[in-house]
């Protein structure tokens, strides 16, 4: 996984969209999970993203907007 802004340490997990990875921003030293979003190749009807793919993106975009430690920033 590549970033500019965290150093990947480990993967924790892979599931149907994508894989999740801990890692660690440097400037804070705080850990982090990072979830890198699968998009299968050829995409989803018309050429476009798979419907699974983009309602997966859109739940991560409702989670940010909560205030939480342990919930994800994108």
């Amino acid at each position: 996984m590549a970033t500019s802004r965290y150093e990947p340490v480990a993967e924790i997990g892979v599931g149907a969209y994508g894989t999740v990875y801990k890692a660690r921003d440097p400037h804070s030293g705080h850990f982090v999970a990072l979830k890198s979003v699968r998009v299968p190749n050829g995409g989803g009807a018309g050429g476009g993203l798979p419907i699974s793919t983009v309602r997966e993106v859109a739940l991560l975009r409702r989670l940010e907007a909560f205030e939480h430690p342990n919930v994800v920033r994108i």
